[in-house]
């Protein structure tokens, strides 16, 4: 989960969330998902997994953990499922596990 703040205030304005954003013209679901979470994590996905429509989803190696990187005012974690109702999720967040809350 990535967490983004511009003070220790806001939390509000940035909920925990999933990795995401936008494709670019031309780009695959997977091209984009690689893309996104290597600028936002720093590292780099080999094998993506179509999960629903518009949701895709990567697995981890233990290496790719201990090389994650941080851009400054942001957090990256990790939660068990039991978690996640603890946090304030973004609302796509809410829904996804909703929805696919069985696939975590």
């Amino acid at each position: 989960m990535m967490h983004k703040q511009k003070s220790p205030i806001d939390e509000e304005q940035h909920p925990w969330c999933f990795i995401g954003g936008f494709r670019e013209k031309k780009e695959s679901f997977e091209q984009a998902l690689k893309r996104r979470v290597e600028k936002e994590t720093g590292v780099k996905i080999e094998n993506v997994e179509f999960v629903s429509e518009l949701c895709y989803q990567a697995r981890l190696t233990d290496d790719n953990v201990n090389k994650m990187q941080r851009a400054e005012n942001q957090l990256l974690d990790f939660f068990a499922p039991r978690e996640l109702s603890k946090l304030f999720l973004s609302n796509s967040t809410q829904q996804f596990i909703s929805k696919h809350g069985n696939l975590i």
